[in-house]
């Protein structure tokens, strides 16, 4: 039985037709795609992008001597040599008789259509799209966390280390260590995504996922929790300091009310202290 990582590596060289479908080691990972609403998401993606390639490639005219000049390079003909002019290397790059010209212009090909497919899943991506997929990740991956951890700083220095957000602001009731069970990384879109899970006291738990807030075009309000329900899950998301949050709950909607509530409270002590000091300061300033 493979994982999500070796079927990754293997669906990278699949090709974008069924041609592939009998080997077994391909049917193995195509099965697991099936299954596995994230890894169908991105092998989509790959083979789109494929398909761009190939379709870029295949439109680019070949001269009618192309063979002939490739079997006279490897097969020269017995006859006496002339000596030539020698040309700039820049020059053979850029001639339509050279085989490293077209070379050449597949590797742009492939370079423009990386950076076109890079582009386009930033800023494009819809919300609704992304809630949809991580609660479907929190609910049905077998493999819930990738790291087991209640300690904070251990976790964030793992997101750090697999180029994950990890400078995240997080609700008062989920900072620091208690609750806290593990992280994961998820890619979607060629993004990183990081989940932070965490166990409450009602023995429920709720999962929290944190992407930048450039992929979206649609991103929730700043520090406005919008509640909704996404495929029979509670959720609460928003934005804060460039980044999306969405916490996905795995019991009662109340608990996401109940976390982000003790996280408004907790502000107001802050703001009655700044409020007196600022009354001070007036006074101090009158006499």
């Amino acid at each position: 039985m493979i994982d999500r990582k070796e079927a990754k590596l293997i669906l990278q060289s699949c090709r974008p037709s069924d041609q592939d479908a009998g080997d077994p080691q391909f049917a193995a990972a195509l099965a697991l795609a099936k299954s596995d609403p994230e890894l169908e998401a991105w092998f989509a993606e790959q083979q789109k992008f494929d398909a761009q390639v190939r379709d870029a490639v295949q439109s680019l005219p070949a001269p009618l001597d192309l063979k002939a000049a490739i079997l006279a390079g490897e097969n020269p003909p017995r006859q006496k040599s002339i000596e030539l002019p020698a040309s700039a290397w820049w020059q053979n790059l850029f001639s339509f008789r050279s085989p490293i010209s077209w070379v050449t212009a597949a590797a742009v090909c492939l370079l423009l259509g990386a950076v076109l497919f890079w582009q386009s899943s930033i800023g494009n991506a819809r919300f609704a799209d992304y809630s949809a997929q991580m609660v479907s990740a929190a609910v049905n991956d077998k493999n819930h966390v990738d790291v087991g951890n209640s300690d904070m700083k251990q976790v964030v220095a793992w997101l750090g280390e697999h180029q994950s957000e990890n400078k995240f602001v997080l609700p008062v009731a989920l900072n620091g260590d208690s609750g806290l069970m593990g992280c994961r990384v998820l890619d979607w879109h060629g993004q990183k995504i990081s989940m932070l899970c965490y166990g409450l006291k009602n023995s429920g738990h709720v999962d929290l996922f944190v992407a930048d807030v450039k992929i979206f075009s649609d991103a929730p309000p700043v520090d406005q929790p919008q509640f909704a329900s996404r495929g029979g899950m509670p959720t609460a998301s928003w934005s804060h300091d460039g980044q999306v949050y969405l916490l996905v709950g795995h019991s009662s909607g109340r608990d996401l009310e109940k976390i982000l509530q003790s996280n408004t409270a907790s502000n107001r002590p802050t703001q009655a202290v700044i409020a007196s000091l600022l009354a001070e300061l007036v006074y101090i300033s009158k006499n």
